[in-house]
């Protein structure tokens, strides 16, 4: 097993590989070089779709997880032939046959394997969110502008240009002033279960690897995909699916920078079980002409029932209220006059794979273009919409429980967000939650300022922007 951290590692091999720009350029007719790490789960699309693109061979596949790491191979050979395998992403990052990796591991090893790729000169399409805290993402934009590496984000409704169409109709005044938009996740997902202490992990997985900047005890029965709902590891539903549906409203109201306030309120209902982060969760950014308010809800319809809640239709996507009008949609969506009454449809070719190939192949143009701006989502564009994820976590980790009564009625000075939070009893109160005896997490209004990404009036907040790392997996001051 490795202990060298990045640098230690590939000075075994090479003394100048850490800091060497890509030596090799890419032509129109040059064959890039594909190596994916991590492949559980949604790394395997990545796996057998980047090779659909002409011109592209993914030659590497790289897991912690041994078993998954044979699996994910063999199903790989089957289609398109040989391929190298990994158990440790350092040894992608060494090897001059691989051009571009692919990180589509957990979220607390985005932003060091990002800086580590960039430093070996290796550009990165990465998952969302971009990075863990907010922090991270600055040194992944610092990495990627000093070794001039090609890195796009994982938010793939980008690259749907139809949609970007009509946003920018939205932002010239399609239906007059935009009032609000709100940011839907309804989802229902079932509880993780409890265990009493400590759980060994799986025989086939390096632990120590997998942890890598965050070691945590183990309180989960399935090791893989629960991590997300433990705070040293994971970011919650927020962190989650959350930059997806943000993303799409931040674009259609077509802001370019950080809110400069967020304020919460949620907590977990209905799961007894080891999970930390909510269940039930609202969020109200402070944009200028119009707030984005985001509504996570992980419960049923109401108890007893597998059924997905849904508000005005619909249970993921956005919803922009206009002065003459609404747009209700996620990859498709339908336009309302003030009425009430359907006047369009928006609609276009989402492409395969929900939108990640026609994401991956713009990500192929800006390798051989080599130019940031042809990347439908440059790292500086998923950071925001990754960190407005991060905000709101913030919001809600810095909280006060309060009885859910008394919580709501703070809430109503912002009548948009009152009006959300009314709605979130009600939901609570469909999913038998006994409403006079339950409490929530009400967030901690924070001003936060865009320029610095700091709270100026929060040392607590600031604190939560970056995190401790555990040696030898230390996200560099210096990159």
């Amino acid at each position: 097993m490795l202990k060298l951290n990045r640098r230690g590692f590939l000075a075994a091999a090479a003394a100048t590989v850490a800091i060497r720009p890509w030596s090799r350029v890419l032509g129109a007719n040059s064959d890039i070089r594909v190596a994916v790490i991590g492949v559980n789960n949604i790394g395997k699309t990545h796996l057998m779709n980047f090779p659909k693109i002409p011109g592209v061979r993914v030659v590497g596949v790289c897991d912690v997880d041994s078993k998954v790491l044979g699996q994910r191979a063999t199903e790989f050979e089957k289609e398109f032939g040989a391929i190298k395998q990994y158990a440790d992403l350092r040894q992608v990052f060494d090897d001059p046959g691989v051009d571009v990796v692919v990180l589509a591991v957990p979220n607390h090893w985005h932003a060091l394997g990002t800086i580590w790729a960039c430093q070996a000169g290796k550009d990165v399409y990465v998952e969302k969110p971009c990075s863990y805290n907010i922090w991270e993402a600055g040194q992944m934009i610092k990495a990627a502008d000093k070794y001039q590496r090609i890195v796009q984000v994982g938010i793939q409704r980008r690259s749907l240009d139809y949609m970007q169409a009509w946003f920018k109709e939205l932002q010239a005044g399609a239906l007059g002033k935009i009032n609000c938009v709100r940011a839907l996740y309804y989802n229902r997902r079932e509880s993780i279960g409890r265990v009493a202490k400590p759980q060994s992990p799986p025989p086939e997985v390096n632990h120590d690897l997998w942890s890598g900047p965050a070691p945590t005890p183990i309180l989960r029965n399935k090791y893989h995909y629960d991590w997300h709902w433990y705070w040293d590891i994971g970011n919650g539903e927020l962190g989650n699916n959350g930059p997806h549906v943000l993303d799409l409203a931040r674009t259609a109201l077509g802001v370019k920078e950080f809110p400069r306030s967020v304020w919460s309120m949620g907590g977990r209902y209905a799961w007894d079980d080891n999970g930390e982060t909510p269940n039930t969760h609202i969020i109200h950014y402070g944009y200028e002409p119009a707030p984005i308010i985001m509504e996570i809800r992980n419960l049923p319809e109401r108890a007893n029932t597998k059924e997905n809640t849904k508000y005005r239709g619909l249970g993921v996507g956005i919803v922009v209220d206009c002065e003459h009008g609404s747009y209700v949609g996620f990859d498709k969506g339908t336009v309302y006059d003030k009425a009430g009454k359907a006047v369009r449809e928006i609609t276009g070719e989402v492409g395969g794979d929900s939108g990640r190939q026609v994401h991956r192949e713009n990500f192929v143009k800006a390798l051989r273009s080599r130019n940031t701006s042809d990347l439908n989502c440059s790292l500086p564009q998923g950071h925001l919409s990754s960190s407005l994820c991060h905000l709101g976590n913030i919001s809600h980790r810095l909280g006060e429980p309060l009885p859910l009564a008394a919580a709501n009625e703070r809430i109503q000075s912002e009548p948009l967000f009152g009006e959300t939070g009314r709605r979130l009893v009600e939901h609570l109160d469909a999913n038998q939650i006994p409403l006079a005896k339950t409490t929530i997490e009400l967030g901690a209004a924070l001003t936060f300022d865009p320029e610095s990404q700091t709270f100026p009036q929060s040392p607590a907040a600031n604190g939560l922007l970056k995190r401790t790392y555990r040696e030898p997996y230390v996200v560099p001051e210096n990159v």
